[in-house]
């Protein structure tokens, strides 16, 4: 009788499923799919998502961190304008970026077409290194500039552009728009006497963003063997092979189970089989 209830828990266990050591989607998608695009930016993981990258890839609910792939340039649109990325600096989570309007001039943007100012209050993306250096264009203003305010005409469209701050400033005139845009600190520093080619070259130049979210958090995830994303619901989840935890893989007291009964001979058993798969 022990011989026959030995043999049918042993085709029972045979036969039970073979899924244990499959890893948790969440973590296969998050660590095996990375964003690439073009030649000079490779492999970003969190906080960004987009492309193959799904949304429980990003940090939680961050509406500016979707990357997309655009001719083989890289693009993020922040506080709804959008930005070329050039290049990522995991170690600092800096990049650097440049608007995509303007990539190819002051001149290739139409007053009438919509501008917004590059502006990242409310995000998690800030100027690196805290400087201020900016291009302010003032569209449909040029009567009786101030110094260090010049002029450019481009088609119908008379633009002015500077380093000063407006609002410094005594104007004659009511500009229709004005558009302000980060450069490199060292950008303005060199240019003296800006000729339109010095502004165009600066706005392609860029400037650099650092993502100020808790990175540690992340590494610490990292370090325990699992891979970074959120739920939408609690924040943010560290997925592991095994599942996700809210911390580190490490976190959990026991490993995942799954509980089978097994009936021999009118008596159950609890077998219970534990997922060791990540070890």
């Amino acid at each position: 009788m022990n011989f026959f209830a030995i043999t049918l828990l042993m085709i029972s266990i045979a036969n039970i499923p073979t899924c244990f050591c499959e890893d948790d989607k969440q973590y296969t998608n998050c660590n095996d799919n990375a964003f690439d695009c073009g030649n000079n930016v490779t492999n970003l993981k969190y906080p960004f998502w987009g492309g193959n990258r799904a949304q429980y890839c990003r940090v939680s609910a961050d509406p500016n961190t979707e990357l997309t792939c655009e001719e083989n340039v890289p693009k993020i649109t922040i506080n709804n304008v959008k930005y070329r990325i050039f290049e990522w600096e995991n170690t600092k989570q800096k990049f650097t970026v440049a608007r995509d309007d303007y990539w190819s001039g002051i001149c290739a943007v139409s007053v009438s077409d919509s501008h917004t100012n590059s502006t990242f209050d409310n995000t998690q993306f800030q100027r690196y290194g805290d400087v201020s250096s900016k291009i302010t264009l003032l569209y449909n203003c040029d009567t009786n500039l101030p110094s260090m305010f010049y002029s450019a005409t481009c088609g119908n469209t008379k633009v002015v552009y500077t380093f000063v701050d407006p609002g410094s400033v005594l104007l004659s005139c009511t500009p229709t728009v004005i558009v302000e845009i980060p450069i490199m600190e060292t950008q303005a520093a060199r240019i003296a006497t800006p000729t339109l080619n010095d502004i165009n070259q600066a706005l392609q130049d860029g400037f650099e963003l650092k993502w100020t979210g808790n990175y540690g958090e992340c590494q610490r995830c990292v370090d325990s063997g699992g891979v970074c994303g959120n739920d939408e619901k609690s924040g943010f989840k560290c997925f592991c092979k095994d599942g996700h935890y809210t911390t580190t893989c490490d976190s959990q007291n026991f490993p995942s189970s799954s509980m089978y009964i097994i009936s021999l001979s009118h008596t159950p058993i609890y077998v219970s089989f534990y997922n060791y798969c990540k070890l």
